[in-house]
């Protein structure tokens, strides 16, 4: 158990770090712009009481919510709704697909364009549905916006 709740942890560690690289990505694009991680610390602690959890998937949902609450972006009902079809997507990659997305990012390339990853984008797109895709490509504009002007000065 504890070498899972390890590898769940480098892999969301891994997921915020390919947050920078995969700006297609509407999942990620839609994390880096409403969820505001405090300390990677934090983080792993949350993942961890998780996974001690008797329901892991909808503790999940939780730690979900609450990181994503901290960025006050979207209502409690879009919160929900994100974090529901983020954590079922999540739950239906393989170890291979993650490791094929480790993979694209040690080699500098975007995961974005992996025949699973755009499959899985699509499948988020119809889970959010159009309002939420729609608020959720606005906040990810601003924030790479926002970060474009954080590098300029």
């Amino acid at each position: 158990m504890q070498v899972l709740q390890i590898q769940h942890v480098i892999y969301r560690n891994n997921k915020v770090e390919a947050m920078k690289i995969l700006k297609s990505n509407i999942l990620i694009g839609a994390v880096m712009a409403v969820a505001s991680f405090a300390t990677a610390a934090q983080a792993q602690d949350s993942l961890q009481k998780a996974y001690q959890s008797s329901n892991v998937k909808n503790a999940l949902v939780n730690v979900c919510k609450e990181e994503t609450n901290k960025g006050k972006k979207l209502t409690a009902a879009e919160v929900s709704k994100y974090c529901t079809c983020a954590v079922n997507a999540d739950g239906k990659l393989t170890n291979d697909q993650k490791w094929q997305i480790q993979s694209a990012i040690n080699q500098k390339k975007s995961p974005s364009t992996l025949a699973f990853v755009k499959k899985q984008n699509e499948e988020l797109k119809t889970c959010f549905g159009p309002q939420l895709v729609t608020k959720l490509q606005k906040l990810t504009q601003e924030a790479q916006a926002a970060q474009a002007a954080q590098k300029k000065s």
